[in-house]
């Protein structure tokens, strides 16, 4: 984990929108989302619910 994936969590639990992160971080949407994943898979907890339609943070992502 290091200060720039805590940047990108720290956009998208406030956006809850993967392109408006993307657009404003300057990453791609899939390198956001694989971004995301290590996060998760470090911290062993989903931090967002996520489906085609919407992003909301998980009790872990409200934590986090």
């Amino acid at each position: 984990m290091n200060i720039r994936e805590l940047q990108l969590f720290k956009h998208l639990a406030t956006t809850l929108h993967f392109g408006r992160t993307s657009v404003d971080c300057h990453i791609t949407a899939s390198g956001l989302t694989r971004t995301i994943q290590r996060l998760e898979n470090e911290v062993g907890e989903a931090l967002f619910y996520r489906n085609n339609r919407s992003v909301s943070l998980t009790q872990a992502g409200l934590f986090f």
